[in-house]
């Protein structure tokens, strides 16, 4: 397998515009930017976008509540929204919003596709109903017990406990959380899309488009599911597009938020002027590669809407669209009601970025189960082993190093440790290829401690042998320079900081080139900042 020059697309799924992130909005794009930063140094040619997405009743409402327009709403937290990204070193080719010119287009032509070739029914059903409120409730303002597996507090249209997806007049005790109150159920038309023809024709299809045997078994049980149609419009009141030819009918949310990936990136090929790059990748004839990060909460929609959205318009389906679990923090789902909960703002205004990257990092895989931000955990990994183990290599040789050599380096190592290091790299590549972030960290943390012992066997302290003493300081730097960049797609600013101190912008070609009468630099002394237990206490 090719893993290097080629020309990718990713996407992470969108942000919801009507609230500040959280770190679990942080843990999808984390596991992107890792990907994408160890993609470049491998010399591939990459395109990261996303979008907020920015319709449906939470926004409406809370726009009112704010007595400000939607529109402003939604401006207002896309820039915080990209803030929070670089603040965390995620920068996007484009970052756009799903209330676009482009989106309304491509959804209205999605529409018209659709009647022509007669996938539409119309359908009277009952949908909860807020009468302190006047609204029909999305999904997302019922709570109840799942239908499948009978958890507490489950949303109306699917289970985090068992993802199982449903009704929401399925649900068992439904409450409104708008007002606490029971909803009613009420009479109302809407547009459905047939489904069943395309589950029938598309089912291995569909399967081949994930790599996690977990996400299969589960997209099984939707291809044989009973659901032939799926309702894509939203009654009045709603902020989102209007259905066009219809009274006081607007396209529900997911469908113009799965169209985005296709609207962001022509957007993207115009701004750039390049609109042969928007065909050359989503043609159905294309040689590019597009990936799609998404938690396993949404795993319905691209499974089977966005693949029909995308056979309908003529479009590829995606390369890979790669699962993650839910983020957890101490053992127990994130929840402002029970304040265990984190947002980026807090975390920033006190925490290295980096240490955040590398510990979640440190637990992802292709595995889906839930990862836990775990106080504890996070403060052992950081300071004991990130700062300690890896970090702090050059620190125990850079004296001898400044005082003796004046700081540059010998044109002798021990260059069967240094191929042993670079031995590793096809491996560590293809774990990167793999998405096993967890088992490159591990190899990392290995390297480091053969390194350690490499310093703490030869003594450096108690060598007077003065060219003995120049080489196993050369050989730890050199060494230590392979462990930077085996670890620079996890932890961008340190690696930048220790980069800076090699005298060397790290690729995969560095590995060929060992450092010879190299002069090293200073080193910056805040990467050796260590996690106060009290400052992260008061996180939660």
């Amino acid at each position: 397998m090719n893993l290097f020059n080629k020309k990718i697309l990713v996407t992470c799924a969108l942000p919801y515009s009507n609230g500040s992130l959280h770190l679990g909005h942080l843990l999808e794009q984390i596991q992107a930017d890792i990907w994408i930063r160890y993609k470049k140094i491998t010399n591939n040619s990459i395109y990261f976008i996303c979008s907020d997405d920015s319709h449906g009743t939470p926004i409406m409402l809370k726009s009112i509540d704010l007595n400000i327009k939607p529109e402003l709403l939604i401006n207002n937290f896309n820039k915080e929204h990209i803030k929070n990204f670089k603040d965390f070193s995620i920068y996007h080719d484009y970052y756009y919003l799903t209330n676009n010119h482009e989106n309304k287009r491509l959804i209205n032509k999605f529409y018209f596709i659709l009647k022509k070739n007669n996938l539409i029914n119309y359908k009277y059903i009952y949908q909860f109903y807020d009468v302190y409120n006047n609204i029909f409730l999305p999904d997302r303002f019922i709570l109840g017990k799942c239908p499948k597996c009978y958890s507490k507090d489950q949303f109306g249209d699917h289970c985090n406990k068992c993802n199982s997806v449903y009704n929401s007049i399925n649900l068992i005790n439904p409450k409104s959380t708008l007002s606490n109150s029971i909803p009613i159920l009420k009479k109302t038309k809407h547009i459905f899309i047939n489904l069943n023809n395309f589950k029938n024709k598309n089912n291995v299809l569909i399967k081949k488009l994930f790599c996690q045997k977990e996400i299969i078994n589960k997209i099984n049980e939707f291809i044989i599911c009973d659901m032939e149609s799926y309702n894509i419009s939203r009654d009045y009141p709603y902020f989102g597009f209007k259905i066009p030819n219809e009274i006081n009918k607007y396209f529900y949310v997911w469908v113009d938020a799965l169209i985005s990936y296709i609207s962001t990136f022509k957007r993207f090929c115009h701004n750039i002027n390049d609109i042969e790059l928007f065909d050359k990748f989503w043609n159905l004839n294309s040689n590019y590669d597009i990936y799609q990060f998404i938690g396993k909460d949404i795993i319905f929609f691209h499974s089977i809407i966005w693949p029909y959205i995308l056979d309908l318009l003529n479009l590829r389906k995606p390369t890979k669209i790669i699962v993650h679990g839910h983020l957890t923090i101490n053992g127990y789902k994130m929840s402002k009601s029970t304040n265990n909960f984190i947002t980026v703002d807090s975390y920033i205004k006190t925490f290295n970025s980096d240490y955040l990257r590398y510990y979640f990092a440190s637990k992802l895989s292709l595995n889906i189960n839930d990862i836990d931000f775990n106080i504890k955990d996070f403060y052992i990994k950081v300071n004991y082993i990130l700062i300690d183990k890896i970090i702090n290599i050059p620190y125990r040789i850079k004296n001898f190093l400044n005082n003796i050599f004046q700081n540059k380096l010998s044109d002798e190592i021990d260059t069967n440790l240094y191929n042993d290091f670079i031995f590793r790299s096809d491996y560590i590549w293809k774990l990167y290829e793999d998405f096993n972030f967890l088992e490159v960290v591990n190899i990392v943390i290995d390297l480091s401690n053969i390194l350690n012992k490499y310093i703490s066997n030869n003594e450096p302290w108690n060598c007077n042998n003065i060219n003995k003493l120049h080489k196993i300081c050369s050989t730890s730097i050199n060494l230590f320079k392979i462990i930077v960049l085996y670890i620079k797609p996890i932890i961008p600013t340190i690696s930048y900081d220790l980069e800076k101190f090699l005298g060397i912008s790290l690729t995969k070609n560095s590995l060929k080139f060992i450092l010879k009468y190299n002069k090293i630099n200073f080193l910056n002394k805040n990467i050796l900042k260590k996690i106060n237990i009290l400052d992260l206490n008061k996180l939660i």
